[in-house]
């Protein structure tokens, strides 16, 4: 009979420890937080891209357009940002305007030029600083931050790493400092 009662108290006391109401679930229902590694980051940047609903905020170091290469992962993120745009998202891409660096400047230069040929909302930060920022914020709810520039070397053969953030109000901080970064942005 005593086995009955500590069998019954043990069923009990699991039942109660195991019960579910305080667990806090991830939002989204998965982790909130993912590494994104080396040539993973096209591939997951893109799928997000296809899924963005209302604004792509962009701020980038180096943004390289590849004219003669469609298919390399520059030139595939690039065309995603103009079909965003062509969905009727929002989409604005900050890049650095450097006082020193004219090799990046005409790099981002030629970027800035087919993308506005395309409609896209482009901007160049002050010369005076640099924004060294790798930056992707969608519809407030996904962002990326890391150090992958858009370019070949950073997309095909340097080792990278960025997270992609699902938690909103990481992103929303993210998303005020992107403002103030456009804010104080000029056209080229």
């Amino acid at each position: 009979m005593r086995r009955l009662y500590l069998y019954g108290f043990l069923i009990i006391f699991f039942l109660f420890a195991c019960h579910k109401e305080d667990v806090l679930e991830p939002p989204y229902g998965e982790k909130s937080v993912i590494v994104v590694n080396n040539r993973d980051y096209t591939s997951f940047l893109l799928s997000a891209l296809h899924e963005s609903k209302d604004y792509v905020y962009i701020a980038m170091y180096m943004m390289k357009y590849y004219p003669f290469d469609s298919s390399c992962g520059e030139s595939q993120l690039l065309n995603a940002i103009i079909e965003t745009k062509q969905r009727g998202v929002e989409v604005k891409v900050l890049l650095e305007l450097s006082d020193y660096n004219s090799s990046l400047n005409e790099t981002n230069e030629s970027t800035y030029v087919f993308l506005t040929s395309k409609s896209v909302n482009v901007r160049f930060d002050s010369p005076t600083i640099t924004t060294h920022a790798k930056l992707v914020i969608i519809d407030g709810k996904i962002a990326f931050v890391g150090s992958t520039n858009w370019s070949k070397s950073a997309l095909e053969s340097n080792n990278e790493v960025n997270v992609e953030i699902k938690e909103e109000d990481i992103v929303g901080e993210l998303e005020l400092y992107f403002q103030n970064l456009w804010g104080s942005s000029r056209n080229f």
